[in-house]
């Protein structure tokens, strides 16, 4: 028969004088280089593989784990098949075990009894093929070596694990074996604990609770964490999953333990948890709005001095944008929230304004501050909301109050020097003129000599109102100090209708003041000027030395 060519299993079977196999027994074709060239449907049954998977593959294949009926581990030179075609005698009555895949098999195998056979062919001396004929081992045998390959794997997982592997009694919790890994988890050699009692190891302030836990839980596995005495006296957190066995006859409840060190888990926790709690208080009791942001922009949670700080509960906050009680579009304050979620800032800090249910604005310090997840990327954001509405009136409080004359609310020397300069830049784009007037009180001292200063005041306050109400709304009036105002008017055309303007100030001053039952007669000078290509300094000091002149004036004519 020609190696290459299709393989009868049963020709060959009954060449190697497997005529009379059981039907329970598989027969698979080896070529000398151990690869299968042909295998039976019952081989293809007890082995778990089908034919394609069979054919091609040889006794040297990790995947067979083939071991001893000792669990000593075979190489594939030690296959029956494979010592048969090498020393050209047939095996018999092999005892072996090999893996048969399968999630539910996994470190299993299939115990079988193989005879292989090598077959000749005419005339040579070397064997074309071995013919290996096998069936499952069954009965007390088997079980004989499953109980062995289970003790083996159970002792081989127990003393290479990490943890500490034990046999204990339910009752009284004495440890009957214990695996290596004693020393490395609680210091002692497994002699050292063997025969003593696991309870003992406990905390003291653990054991009445560790018993009650004990009581109070049922199944076969639980799972207890607690401090354990250490071999150098000090106390680990243990962490002990045991598995409670059923009752044999009657030996007493036993149980498989592990056990396994977690302080460090432990102690992270705890420092966790303290932080938690600490974030807790902080959050509840902190007097700025702090709330979570995730990528879709909504809230996820808030803190009450948010909800005070906005005017709305917890409910009307989670699940919403806080760009919905802003009173901007928000455009500019999202793009840069997206590059602080993109990781190209790590907080974006801005004042904006927010609109509460009554109706009041409120002004906050807005920032968020990217939350990086445990791979670097920005998942959530922190918010921050501090109130400082009371600041930005303040400031404004001061800004006007750098900007207005605090006696008559008129705006100030500061004002007046941007107006006029601004106005002027108006005047040379338009061809037009900018006027200015400079008005200057007659002998106000002898007011305040003769009636007070409270009185001077009144009379200074009643002369800013008329001022203003007989300027245009566009027109500037300003307080310089003392005694002296300015009004600047626009867009004119020529110097008459400066004139105008003077002439009905006049007339308006002269009437006279009616001030706590008094009646006072102030008169003023007032100086006139008007231009566009000038400073405004240097237009304001025309008017200035025009006012001098026209007082001069009036004093010479006195």
């Amino acid at each position: 028969m020609d190696g290459g060519a299709q393989v009868s299993v049963d020709a060959l079977a009954a060449e190697a004088g497997f005529d009379a196999l059981p039907p329970d027994a598989g027969i698979v074709v080896q070529n000398p280089a151990g690869e299968i060239i042909a295998a039976s449907e019952v081989a293809q049954e007890i082995l778990g593989l089908s034919s394609d998977q069979m054919l091609g593959r040889t006794s040297q294949d990790p995947r067979w784990a083939a071991v001893d009926e000792n669990g000593r581990f075979l190489e594939g030179a030690e296959a029956p098949a494979m010592v048969a075609s090498r020393t050209r005698v047939a095996v018999r009555d092999k005892v072996m075990g090999v893996h048969r895949p399968g999630s539910d098999a996994a470190g299993r195998h299939v115990w079988i009894h193989v005879d292989a056979v090598p077959i000749f062919r005419a005339g040579e001396h070397h064997p074309w093929a071995v013919v290996a004929a096998f069936r499952p081992v069954s009965g007390e045998a088997l079980h004989a070596l499953q109980l062995r390959e289970s003790e083996r794997l159970f002792r081989m997982i127990a003393e290479y694990s990490s943890d500490m592997v034990a046999w204990q009694l339910v009752e009284h919790t004495t440890f009957l074996w214990v695996s290596p890994a004693s020393r490395t988890v609680l210091g002692f050699e497994p002699d050292a604990i063997i025969g003593t009692r696991g309870i003992d190891l406990v905390h003291p302030d653990e054991r009445a609770s560790l018993a009650e836990t004990w009581k109070t839980t049922s199944g076969a596995v639980r799972r207890f964490t607690m401090r354990m005495r250490h071999a150098d006296g000090d106390y680990r957190w243990i962490e002990t999953t045991a598995h409670v066995l059923p009752v044999d006859g009657d030996m007493p409840q036993q149980m498989i333990t592990a056990h396994r060190d977690v302080s460090d888990r432990v102690q992270a926790e705890r420092a966790r948890d303290a932080a938690v709690r600490m974030f807790e208080v902080t959050m509840s009791r902190a007097t700025i709005g702090v709330g979570w942001r995730g990528l879709d922009g909504t809230l996820a949670r808030v803190n009450p001095a948010l909800c005070s700080i906005l005017g709305r509960s917890a409910e009307q906050l989670v699940g919403h944008s806080l760009g919905e009680f802003a009173t901007d579009d928000g455009s500019v304050f999202e793009d840069a929230i997206a590059a602080v979620h993109a990781g190209e800032r790590t907080q974006h800090e801005s004042e904006r304004q927010f609109l509460r249910p009554d109706g009041t604005v409120v002004w906050c310090l807005h920032t968020v501050v990217g939350l990086p997840d445990e791979f670097g990327v920005v998942s959530s954001s922190l918010v921050q909301l501090q109130d400082i509405t009371q600041q930005k009136k303040a400031v404004a409080q001061l800004e006007e109050a750098a900007l207005t004359d605090p006696l008559t609310g008129l705006p100030n020397r500061t004002v007046l020097e941007d107006r006029l300069t601004r106005a002027l830049g108006r005047a040379r784009v338009t061809n037009t003129l900018v006027g200015v007037l400079f008005i200057d009180l007659d002998d106000f001292k002898s007011v305040n000599d003769r009636y007070g200063h409270d009185m001077g005041d009144k009379v200074l306050c009643e002369i800013g109102i008329r001022l203003a109400a007989a300027a245009r709304y566009t027109d500037t009036v300003v307080r310089l100090g003392g005694d002296e105002f300015v009004v600047v008017r626009e867009r004119l055309h020529d110097l008459s209708q400066l004139d105008d303007l003077a002439e009905h100030i006049g007339r308006r001053l002269s009437t006279p003041f009616d001030v706590d039952s008094r009646e006072l007669s102030i008169s003023a000078s007032i100086g006139r000027a008007a231009g566009s290509d000038l400073t405004a300094a240097q237009l304001l000091s025309r008017a200035d030395e025009a006012m001098y002149r026209t007082k001069r004036d009036r004093r010479g004519g006195a």
